[in-house]
């Protein structure tokens, strides 16, 4: 049975103490053990099919099931599941059943406009249209009218206001006038004249508008189809418009459909608009997609769990890989000193000195990018800085009192190495580790973001925060994304200051008066 040393023990309960660290560290920890199976959480094959009587495992089987299993139509390729779920065959049969994941999608899977479930968003607004007819009117008092002018007219001239026939007189004598609007002795509509300038000679005919006046209160009024139900104002529309209004209802579903014109008994004129909102990816949060999908019509939420999964597999994995590079060369350099020291020392400044990027671009254009690739190439550079630290233990470790009394003892430098310098010089690997990892993860983004980092496809934070910054009105894709990452990046931090606390010694230290 395991039994930790005293001194662990007590940095162990120190960092208990820490609460916010504490705290941090096992989220951390629920946060990665369900993203690495994610599998079971989101994917768009089943677990277990149902079929006459037969049992079939499609995700644990090497060679996929083929359509004409279920379907007997000849077709020998691996069946879309969630189609074949809507077949008859499934639909209409209760004993032939599919068993799922949660969230039936995978990060590869790109939906269909049609897929999405937008019932509700239909709006009808009606609004009452303005009427409007032009009339030419001559000097001599004759005029040419629209086919409009009777509503207004009622069949008889024109009867001008005082104010507006002396603002038409001053036109004909080719005099500077403004915008001259006065209502008609009815009040139901308005003369209009629209301001004028002097030209080179006086105009042969005035284009007279004549505007309905209509109310104050005259807004155009929206109602959120639910079911196909009915506003209240249903009743203005004529009976013989009330079957093409919901025909137009169904298609508008579909379709953009044009607003209908229509008067009522009044003969007023209104306008039946049908709102009706269309999917184009990327598209907003909606019934079954709380995350949003992104521009290839892929589930944000999908995509940002199996993106949690490749980050912290990708930080752990690199980090670790650090932390033994750099101890091993850091600790040699510090053990031995001497010539190997100094000669170490040189060469790993020089190689510090490559440009990191210029060589993930020139690898990443030969060998095409990858996971592996990156995490390499990643690998040998991100070693260094932990070298330094190890360098700088092993050399202050190499000269206190246990070390010189190993050496009396004749112990070998292989052990006096590893058993006794390496576990008092694990602090500095301890207190960077979380710091690292949020270094890792965050250049993993940044690659991504950037274009240099996982192969296109391959569910990342960053491709989606690219994503955001060209569909700038997309909101839920740096939403979603920047909070998952910056919840990873400040659990790591909180870590980090807490196992900093725990392992210094000098935490109680404070001067005394």
């Amino acid at each position: 049975m395991l039994k930790l040393h005293p001194n662990t023990v007590e940095k162990l309960q120190r960092f208990r103490k820490h609460r916010r660290a504490y705290v941090s560290f096992w989220l951390l920890v629920i946060l990665f053990v369900v993203s690495l199976f994610s599998e079971l959480i989101a994917h768009e094959v089943p677990w277990h099919v149902r079929f006459e009587g037969k049992s079939y495992w499609p995700r644990l089987r090497s060679n996929p099931i083929p359509q004409d299993t279920f379907l007997k139509d000849g077709v020998m390729t691996p069946p879309v599941y969630r189609d074949l779920a809507k077949h008859e065959v499934f639909a209409s049969n209760n004993e032939n059943r599919m068993r799922w994941a949660p969230i039936r999608l995978s990060p590869s899977t790109k939906l269909k406009a049609e897929e999405i479930d937008i019932s509700g968003s239909l709006t009808l607004k009606i609004e009452r249209l303005q009427r409007v007819e032009e009339l030419r009117v001559r000097p001599d008092g004759k005029f040419r009218a629209g086919s409009a002018a009777d509503w207004f007219l009622k069949g008889e001239d024109p009867v001008f206001p005082e104010e507006f026939l002396k603002a038409m007189e001053e036109r004909y004598a080719n005099q500077p006038m403004p915008t001259v609007r006065v209502l008609d002795a009815s009040g139901r509509f308005e003369w209009s004249l629209s301001a004028y300038e002097p030209r080179s000679r006086a105009p042969r005919s005035l284009r007279v508008l004549m505007r309905e006046k209509l109310p104050e209160d005259a807004e155009a009024e929206l109602h959120k189809v639910e079911e196909h139900s009915r506003p209240e104002w249903w009743e203005r529309l004529p009976e013989d418009l009330w079957i093409e209004a919901e025909e137009r209802m169904e298609r508008a579903s579909l379709i953009p459909v044009e607003p209908m014109v229509f008067s009522d008994k009044q003969e007023r004129q209104w306008q039946l608009s049908f709102l009706q909102e269309t999917v184009q990816f990327p598209f907003r949060p909606v019934k079954g997609h709380p995350f949003g999908l992104d521009e290839s019509g892929q589930d944000v939420l999908v995509l940002i769990l199996y993106a949690t999964r490749i980050s912290l597999l990708f930080g752990f994995i690199l980090v670790f890989s650090s932390m033994i590079l750099g101890t091993i060369i850091g600790g040699l350099q510090g053990f031995v000193g001497g010539t190997l020291d100094l000669v170490g020392q040189r060469v790993i400044e020089i190689y510090e000195a490559i440009p990191f990027l210029y060589v993930m671009i020139l690898l990443g254009t030969i060998f095409g990018r990858s996971f592996m690739l990156l995490l390499l190439i990643y690998a040998f550079f991100n070693w260094i800085g932990i070298s330094y630290y190890m360098r700088a233990e092993f050399l202050k470790l190499r000269s206190q009192p246990f070390t010189e009394a190993a050496k009396a003892l004749g112990l070998p430098s292989r052990r006096i190495m590893w058993k006794h310098i390496l576990p008092n010089a694990l602090v500095p690997i301890i207190t960077f580790f979380p710091f690292s990892l949020v270094g890792a993860i965050g250049s993993l983004s940044s690659l991504d973001y950037l274009g240099f980092g996982l192969p296109a496809g391959t569910p990342s934070w960053g491709e989606l925060l690219r994503q955001a910054q060209i569909h700038r009105s997309a909101w839920w894709l740096i939403l979603y994304p920047s909070l998952t990452l910056f919840a990873v990046i400040l659990m790591g931090v909180f870590i980090g200051e807490g196992l900093r606390a725990a392992f210094d010694p000098k935490r109680e230290a404070h001067w005394e008066a």
